[in-house]
């Protein structure tokens, strides 16, 4: 190419106006893969509002899974998959290695705590944390970001570490704060919430009440499908604990067939729930079994759920003579969780 016609491209180039377009904010909503590209204009503990083609709207922080902002280090979405993975411990080493001094932004920080104290506060409840330190941090995070669409979120995860101290009255006050949201769908988990404290408490009646309650919410409006499942599942574990646990048995079975194969947790919980069911029934100790080995063979992915399942497969192995997976079940129960409760009975 002959040198005038190079100089004749180059001097078009320039000719043009350059115009850099700033990366878009990224909104991700539950259970949808196609993410909102935007630019998010304002957040609060009850909605997001963004611009997208010129057009305003808004979505609530009930169905919000991620959000994902411009301006924040590159890095830190791929903290937040690790996050999203359970992989809490890469996570808070990926974290360490980030230059927070560098970051001006408000809300990415915010964002950092939040990570932060989420990934401390879950290691905690999954036994292999200090439950005391993590709840600190989680309740630094909501006193210092009382706006924040983490704000629910974060209530019920000081809930859950407050309920795992046996402080139920304060557990029950974190749960409290999503009842104030205005969506029915953070009612309906403060009820479920709640109800779980209640029965860790054991005041069973006063549980059922409180998932009585929720499953009236879920009749009412539009909620997801997994929180009218999840208050069965407490229903069913309060009528084992109330002299009827073949009525629980088949209401968590009912649950069982209605759950997705992504709802993990509730699986967890299912089946935890079925298995503390028979063993209130007479001769029903393989069935139990079978429950609890569900969660500790396929679902075990939920350390609460199944620390428990193994406590009771080490009792249940005990009672039948089988020294060897008994002693099996406890190792990996104080070695996997050895700050969990369950392990310390």
């Amino acid at each position: 190419m002959k040198a005038s016609r190079i100089a004749a491209i180059v001097a078009g180039c320039l000719a043009v106006p350059l115009t850099v377009r700033a990366a878009d904010d990224t909104i991700k909503k539950i259970g949808e893969t196609q993410q909102i590209k935007c630019s998010i204009t304002s957040m609060s503990k009850d909605e997001v509002k963004y611009e997208k083609s010129g057009k305003e709207e808004s979505v609530p922080t009930y169905e919000i899974e991620s959000i994902r902002l411009a301006d924040e280090p590159p890095q830190l979405n791929l903290i937040r998959n690790q996050v999203n993975n359970g992989a809490f411990e890469n996570a808070l080493r990926s974290l360490d290695k980030l230059d927070t001094d560098s970051i001006d932004k408000a809300e990415v920080k915010a964002e950092i705590h939040y990570m932060r104290a989420y990934c401390n506060g879950k290691l905690a409840l999954g036994g292999s944390g200090d439950v005391k330190q993590a709840g600190g941090q989680v309740k630094a995070f909501i006193d210092v970001n009382p706006n924040s669409y983490h704000y629910y979120a974060a209530n019920e995860l000081a809930g859950d570490l407050a309920v795992s101290l046996g402080s139920y009255e304060a557990a029950t006050k974190f749960y409290k704060a999503l009842s104030t949201a205005p969506a029915d769908a953070y009612k309906i988990k403060a009820g479920i919430d709640i109800g779980k404290a209640k029965l860790a408490e054991k005041k069973y009646e006063d549980a059922l009440k409180e998932f009585d309650t929720a499953l009236d919410l879920t009749e009412k409006g539009k909620t997801p499908e997994s929180q009218k499942l999840a208050a069965m599942l407490g229903k069913a574990a309060c009528l084992g604990e109330t002299g009827k646990p073949e009525e629980g048995v088949k209401l968590a079975e009912a649950v069982i067939k209605e759950l997705k194969a992504e709802e993990i947790d509730l699986h967890s919980w299912a089946y935890v729930v079925a298995g503390n069911c028979y063993r209130k029934i007479p001769n029903h100790t393989k069935q139990a079994l079978l429950a609890y080995l569900h969660v500790d063979v396929l679902y075990f992915a939920n350390p609460q759920y199944h620390a428990e399942a193994l406590w009771n497969l080490a009792s249940l192995w005990q009672d039948l003579k089988k020294v060897d997976r008994a002693t099996q079940a406890s190792a990996l129960l104080k070695e996997r969780y050895p700050n969990s409760t369950w392990a310390k009975m």
